[in-house]
């Protein structure tokens, strides 16, 4: 091998070991429990938002409940004998949240069903996998309690959740599965702090509904500022806190919300995002009232349930808008084939470029090739928008393919090397060796093997940029998607409407690449402008001219993935 070549693919082989390190660190290591801050989670298509902040004498505790209803239940559990009385709100198959009169909290996440050791020889509990947060909050008052009562207990021989128990102390713990089967209890930090818990195991961010997580990062950031400002927190400074992670529809929006004011006994109480109609309860009274259990809206002034039905109805119209946006643009992907197939009959040879680029990019396609695609002697710019659209069509395949992993499983997001495998190695696969490889021998008019070598740097700043690119604007699309439309009922309009967003991302990398084959095209390099237009000679840069531009594609790329 050539000694130029040789470091070339030294400094290369380091970038991508470098890539993989801060990929590494930055997303997969295991959050911890921040005192003041820090931590992060997983992007995930359902909800549930959970934290306890102490500061001084002060507890707020707090929990969004993220559903699919239209409403919840609320009931005073009153205890008997020695037992301790209780508010709960949820339903008799399925507990969200409680508070107990010695100022004792709960609430819970979601998880992906993880098997867990039940520990047989332990005290037996009677009840359903429900019944065991009320019975801690009948038989406890403080963290330390309930996390004796648990080490004592038989366990559950699975866990689909993980419960965060708060104390008028300001202690607080997660309970959750480890990797081992056995639960791990995650403890917040005495003293001003806070804990966080969304749909992510903290002790096991393999078993969630992905990770890193916008909703604990948001979370994480506003009580942090929270505890550096001067002065007492109070019960709107929790709510904030919820209301900005909170979700306005998708695959589930924030039914009900609740802060208490653990100290005091005090719960407030919001339906449907109306942070600012709160209801108060005092837990000591509400048990000695004995209010009837029935459906939480009733304690609702009439003009917060006309709100929350209205906020429903939305969130529920809001899901015809992916199906929409899917089915225009098949219809725009459709268009731009036949368009492009009726009026290059006369020159067939082109139909082997444009109609993967048309199926793949749509309308993005068609404009394209209309700008530059029907020209016989193209100027130079055309050249180069069409040598990047040549080089980014098979990207967007293989975000795809990403999301689709991600999306189906999505305990892979914790996966360091399949990310890696995603985000670097499978974009340069796929183009390479199953669209530029096999297109462009047939414009070289030479074998496939032998147009492969030459070509890979090339291909390598492709993908860079291309993902780079797409990477930019997608995420922030998908989110849109996500608290619109339900990605847990996955239909193929949803697929496609991802598939657009993907696509919109892809507007940016093509802007990326026009920077790279401005520069190939000025300096005589031509590829996808032979196959399109007949003309010229294919002309590859070698590695020698090349090896800068694969250098900057790859920080262009990491740089994109920190920023996101």
């Amino acid at each position: 091998m050539h000694k130029t070549t040789r470091v070339i693919f030294s400094v290369l082989a380091l970038v991508t070991l470098a890539g993989a390190i801060t990929l590494t660190v930055t997303w997969i290591s295991p959050p911890e429990a921040p005192a003041a801050g820090g931590g992060s989670c997983g992007e995930i298509p359902v909800g549930c938002s959970v934290f306890t902040v102490s500061k001084g004498d002060q507890v707020f505790f707090g929990g969004n409940d993220d559903y699919i209803n239209a409403d919840s239940w609320y009931w005073v559990d009153p205890g008997e004998g020695e037992d301790y009385g209780a508010v709960w709100i949820g339903f008799s198959d399925n507990v969200q949240q409680g508070v107990n009169e010695k100022g004792l909290a709960y609430d819970a996440n979601g998880l992906p069903r993880l098997d867990t050791n039940p520990h047989p020889e332990r005290e037996p509990v009677v009840g359903s996998y429900t019944s065991y947060p009320i019975q801690i909050l009948h038989e406890c008052a403080t963290v330390k309690e309930v996390i004796e009562w648990v080490n004592t207990h038989q366990w559950h021989s699975y866990m689909h959740d993980q419960m965060q128990f708060a104390d008028a102390s300001g202690d607080a713990v997660i309970i959750s599965a480890g990797v081992d089967g056995e639960l791990v209890f995650t403890r917040k930090p005495p003293g001003d702090g806070f804990l966080v818990s969304t749909n992510f195991n903290v002790a096991n961010p393999g078993n969630g509904y992905g990770y890193p997580c916008w909703r604990y990062e948001t979370a994480t950031q506003q009580l942090t500022e929270l505890l550096s400002q001067e002065g007492e927190l109070a019960s709107e400074d929790a709510a904030s806190v919820l209301e900005a992670v909170s979700t306005p529809g998708g695959s589930s929006w924030t039914l009900e919300s609740l802060v208490a004011d653990l100290p005091h006994g005090l719960v407030y109480l919001y339906y449907f995002r109306q942070f600012d109609r709160p209801v108060i309860l005092n837990v000591t009274e509400e048990i000695a009232m004995d209010r009837p259990s029935g459906p939480l809206s009733k304690l609702f002034p009439e003009e917060v349930r006309q709100e929350a039905t209205r906020r429903y109805k939305q969130a529920l119209s809001n899901q015809d808008l992916c199906p929409q946006i899917g089915k225009i643009w098949v219809g725009l992907v459709l268009a731009s084939l036949v368009l492009m197939l009726l009026f290059s009959l006369r020159n067939p040879r082109r139909l082997i470029f444009w109609v993967p680029v048309a199926f793949v990019l749509g309308p993005l396609g068609l404009l394209v090739w209309l700008i530059a695609g029907r020209k016989q002697k193209p100027g130079s710019w055309q050249a180069a928008l069409v040598e990047a659209t040549g080089d980014v069509t098979p990207v967007p395949v293989a975000y795809m393919l990403m999301l689709a992993v991600f999306i189906l499983a999505p305990q892979a997001q914790s996966n360091a090397p399949l990310q890696i495998l995603f985000i670097f190695i499978l974009p340069l696969l796929l183009g390479w060796l199953f669209f530029q490889g096999p297109l462009l021998a047939l414009a070289a008019h030479k074998s496939y093997l032998r147009t492969l070598g030459p070509r890979l740097p090339v291909s390598w700043v492709a993908a860079n940029l291309g993902m780079g690119g797409i990477s930019l604007l997608v995420l922030r699309l998908l989110r849109w998607i996500e608290n619109t439309c339900s990605i847990m009922d996955l239909s193929i309009w949803t697929v496609v409407s991802v598939w657009t967003a993907v696509i919109l991302g892809a507007c940016l990398a093509l802007l990326l690449l026009l920077l790279y084959e401005g520069w190939a095209v000025r300096h005589g390099y031509l590829a996808w402008s032979v196959l399109v237009f007949g003309n010229g000679e294919v002309v590859i840069p070698p590695w020698r001219k090349l090896w800068w531009w694969v250098l900057l594609s790859f920080a262009v790329l990491m740089g994109v993935l920190l920023v996101n």
